[in-house]
């Protein structure tokens, strides 16, 4: 069995989703121009690094440094991960820092989740291909990652910016139909991404993607009690497809669509 995936967009070069899900498979020495990030969902992972074998069970992570060379199996029947690959050069840009990390330390530290967390929402923003949505969750596991495993200091809290923010807001409430990007909407107040982030954060309480999803569910609203279906809802609304319009709905009032148009109009 062999069902691997590898996921990437033309707007993010350098960035690379890897969904593994095989068994027998093995792969011989080699080593990726890229930082490694990954995470293990079921079975046990296993290869040669740094001199030593190493064998990781479901829930724990696989960190490691570009042009490390190592071979990689399975030691299970079946072997899941995802893994995150960035390359080196891109981190820059990404992280918007003038110190980069040190490396990862170790191949495969203690955690508490919440990196393997970060991996399963950008997978989820990788199907869907939301920019806003996906540079943020990337933009959050790199930053989790490197100050918790990589040796990069946390970063200090963003200045505060009311009336720049307040402008991406009004710009969010204005545009909230399209496909806006997280580096475009930098460029436009000419932020780095990542300050862009927290600012937002501490002014509205979330950051931009999620405001973004709350302004279409209170449009979607409108939509739906002017009787409009869901599905023509979800499509004006720029959602990928109707169960994510679902999903976003449900996630922010409780109910699906469905239920909300029937309950309103009855």
């Amino acid at each position: 069995m062999n069902a691997n995936r590898l996921l990437a967009k033309p707007w993010l070069p350098g960035v690379e989703l890897f969904h593994a899900d095989f068994s027998g498979q093995a792969f011989g020495r080699h080593s990726h121009d890229a930082f490694a990030i990954g995470a293990i969902l079921a079975g046990v992972g296993g290869y040669q690094c740094r001199g030593q074998r190493h064998a990781l069970p479901a829930g724990t992570l696989s960190l490691m440094n570009p042009q490390e060379p190592h071979t990689g199996h399975a030691e299970s029947a079946r072997l899941v991960y995802r893994m995150l690959y960035v390359e080196e050069s891109r981190l820059p840009a990404l992280l918007g820092r003038k110190r980069l990390p040190d490396g990862f330390r170790r191949l495969n530290p203690d955690d508490d989740g919440q990196v393997a967390a970060g991996l399963a929402r950008l997978a989820a923003e990788f199907e869907r291909g939301d920019a806003l949505s996906l540079e943020s969750e990337l933009l959050a596991v790199l930053e989790l990652v490197f100050v918790r495993h990589g040796g990069l200091r946390a970063a200090r809290s963003a200045p505060r910016d009311g009336g720049v923010i307040a402008w991406v807001r009004d710009y969010l409430e204005a545009h909230y139909a399209e496909a806006v990007s997280l580096e475009q909407l930098a460029g436009l107040v000419q932020r780095h991404p990542r300050h862009l982030i927290e600012a937002f954060r501490r002014a509205y309480g979330v950051p931009p993607h999620t405001y973004l999803l709350q302004r279409r569910v209170r449009e979607a609203k409108r939509l739906l009690l002017s009787w409009q279906t869901p599905l023509e809802v979800a499509l004006s609304l720029g959602f990928y497809d109707q169960a994510h319009f679902a999903g976003t709905f449900k996630r922010f009032t409780g109910v699906t669509p469905g239920q909300f148009r029937r309950s309103a109009l009855t």
